[in-house]
């Protein structure tokens, strides 16, 4: 039995209305404990519907969707279960700020979870050592702090209940590289301490390839495809006719054997590197 299991899920919007649309059609998936899974598609292919129906705030039309066996909807008491055990963080969690202090505003969490204040603020010292936020920040209002710091805390929040299971919709919306950088690092940060699993929503197909140990294509509401980097990214020409934006290196690749070469699928600009040298007779470009 898998942690996460979906199972022939089905979700439409505006119903027999004139803007009705399938969301998700027949979807089926599972996710083992403490993998980290990146999720990419283009505008409208389902992600954050998917996203919040792991998290019990959408609830399938059809099909079922089971957390560690037990289907989250099948009654209130499973539902607030699974909002505690899977953290969801919108695309840009700083809009939903809203505690006098960044104390207050991480620690509404773990209060909501009933835990002691010993214990909230144990999570909230946890949390701000995850997205390396300073102490002397949480008793500032979240409002005066920087953009990027503004984001560290809205995501402290999350991670401060410690979930089984931490989703995140494009956490790096609007940052700049540097920006970026930070946010992803606290990420693979909180993987590794904590074992849990990870599922990553992002448009960035480098990203995908980096962190992931499996990635999700959804395309109009179904699986495309569903494996590791490597198997992904056997898939060049089709990603790019789905409208998405895969690396440059798989560009190259691509553009390679319509040249009439035969190079290796490569999912890093390191193999993608060796593979054009190999190619042009010089071995390892590295």
């Amino acid at each position: 039995m898998s942690f996460i299991e979906i199972k022939n899920v089905s979700f439409g919007y505006g119903h027999k209305t004139p803007f009705e649309v399938q969301a998700l059609s027949d979807v089926s998936l599972s996710v083992e404990k403490g993998e980290f899974i990146s999720v990419i598609g283009h505008t409208g292919s389902g992600k954050s519907t998917l996203m919040q129906m792991l998290n019990g705030l959408i609830k399938p039309e059809s099909g079922e969707i089971r957390l560690d066996g037990k289907n989250i909807n099948a009654n209130k008491k499973n539902i607030s279960e699974a909002r505690f055990r899977v953290g969801l963080c919108f695309q840009y969690p700083e809009y939903q700020l809203f505690g006098e202090t960044c104390y207050e505003d991480i620690a509404f969490g773990p209060r909501n979870m009933g835990l002691n204040e010993e214990e909230v603020k144990n999570r909230v010292m946890q949390a701000i050592s995850f997205v390396r936020l300073k102490p002397e920040k949480l008793q500032k209002s979240p409002f005066d702090l920087s953009g990027g710091q503004k984001r560290r805390c809205a995501i402290a929040g999350v991670m401060a209940m410690l979930p089984d299971v931490l989703i995140l919709d494009e956490p790096t919306a609007g940052l700049d590289p540097a920006g970026r950088e930070a946010i992803l690092g606290m990420i693979g940060n909180y993987h590794k301490q904590t074992g849990a699993t990870v599922i990553h929503v992002t448009h960035s197909m480098e990203i995908a390839a980096a962190m992931s140990e499996r990635i999700l294509v959804l395309n109009h509401g179904t699986v495309a495809y569903f494996g590791t980097p490597k198997e992904i990214f056997s898939h060049g020409e089709e990603l790019v006719s789905m409208g998405l934006n895969v690396p440059a290196f798989t560009k190259i690749i691509l553009e390679l054997k319509k040249r009439g070469f035969h190079p290796e699928e490569a999912y890093t600009v390191e193999a993608a590197a060796d593979q054009i040298a190999s190619l042009l007779g010089g071995g390892t470009a590295l």
